[in-house]
């Protein structure tokens, strides 16, 4: 059975212009023609008109936790779980994202393999849910940035041996702490952590195998680390100036900002004291950090470190706001949730509306490109050409 959308106002992920009266035609989990005016239909193929409705790609989280729930402190919730128990959790709070029509996350750190198992039953469709990239255990030193959530290792042999460890379990991407942050007490942004001979040699092993790498990364230092070591995405990117930016650009990186968290830490006082003050200093630097990378035209991909404190899914919305106010115009906004996101994640199947692409998409009551508020509003989400909503399957 096809399923036929027509009539609708299509925002495709590539194009600046949203093309009218279209069509998409589904065929299982793949789009199989797109076009305008009318559609020629088969006997039991299931129309949707979506005549004045907007259909756009699915959205893409490109850094989240899901194992933790967004509560004040999530990290003592789930520390003496067992796996078993972390993946259950980490299971709903997939859908959680899914019902809001973020169709792909990209999980940047979980215990063991919790994350993973998700990740494995949602590609084997013994249970429905988002796509999900998966770093699995991050890296970090030795009482590192949330080194309970990951894998301690220490020196160019230790972060080898992890790093293949964690490939070997898996994942999808290797995740590296490379410099202290918010939400671990005891340590600073701008700390570097990871050497930079510890981040070349997991890139290194990345690269043997034909794996991304994500740097969690505040400080300058760690940054320069960073993108001379030649990780792929730059998560945060707080004290990034401009020669970092500018390196990054030349070289293609991506720029994950994770910008809504910040504010909400900042500004929730149930989140852990020593938390909420770190924030308060960085917020302004971040965002003066976030405009520079939108003017030096810095690929920037959209991801919001949600379920970290008091930040559960539905923050994601208001990292959109926030980076159409660092000077991104709606559209471009759009392609950094789709596209961009999409490219940053090494995925090809999704992200853009076209033949031979998963039909994961969004059908919406308002046009986002005039006002971004209402992608959080109801709306229709297919997810490999399933409608989602229960409520309009009949």
């Amino acid at each position: 059975m096809r399923v036929i959308i027509k009539d609708c106002h299509l925002i495709n992920g590539i194009d600046r212009d949203v093309i009218k009266d279209s069509y998409i035609v589904i065929e299982g989990d793949t789009i199989t023609a797109i076009g305008q005016g009318t559609v020629e239909t088969e006997s039991g193929d299931k129309i949707i008109d979506a005549k004045g409705k907007y259909v756009m790609p699915g959205l893409i989280d490109a850094h989240v936790h899901l194992v933790w729930d967004g509560s004040p402190d999530p990290m003592p919730v789930i520390e003496h779980l067992e796996n078993d128990a972390v993946t259950l959790r980490a299971y709903k709070h997939a859908l959680d994202y899914l019902k809001l029509g973020i169709t792909t996350v990209r999980d940047v750190g979980s215990p063991d393999r919790t994350v993973l198992h998700v990740r494995d039953a949602i590609n084997s469709q013994l249970l429905k849910g988002p796509t999900i990239v998966s770093a699995g255990t991050s890296i970090s030193i030795t009482g590192g940035h949330v080194y309970s959530l990951g894998r301690e290792a220490d020196g160019v042999d230790g972060v080898r041996t992890a790093a293949r460890t964690v490939l070997k379990e898996g994942a999808d991407l290797l995740k590296l702490m490379a410099t202290g942050g918010i939400y671990t007490e005891g340590e600073d942004p701008g700390n570097t952590q990871l050497t930079f001979d510890e981040i070349a040699v997991a890139v290194e092993e990345a690269n043997n195998k034909n794996k991304r790498v994500a740097a969690h990364a505040d400080g300058l230092e760690g940054i320069m680390n960073c993108i001379k070591a030649g990780v792929t995405t730059i998560e945060h990117g707080i004290y990034a100036n401009t020669e970092a930016l500018q390196l990054m650009k030349e070289k293609g990186m991506y720029l994950v900002p994770t910008m809504a968290v910040m504010r909400r830490l900042s500004t929730y006082d149930q989140i852990p004291a020593f938390a909420q003050e770190k924030a308060l200093e960085v917020t302004g630097p971040h965002m003066d950090m976030l405009k520079k990378a939108v003017e030096l035209g810095v690929n920037i991909a959209t991801g919001t470190d949600c379920g970290s404190a008091g930040t559960p899914p539905e923050y994601y919305f208001e990292e959109l706001c926030i980076m159409e106010e660092a000077g991104m115009k709606p559209i471009d906004v759009i392609k950094s949730s789709t596209s961009i996101a999409a490219a940053c994640l090494g995925i090809d199947d999704r992200g853009i509306i076209a033949e031979g692409k998963k039909a994961d998409l969004l059908l919406l009551n308002e046009n986002p490109c005039t006002d971004l508020r209402v992608l959080k509003d109801e709306k229709i989400v297919l997810k490999n050409g399933e409608i989602t909503n229960s409520s309009y399957n009949e």
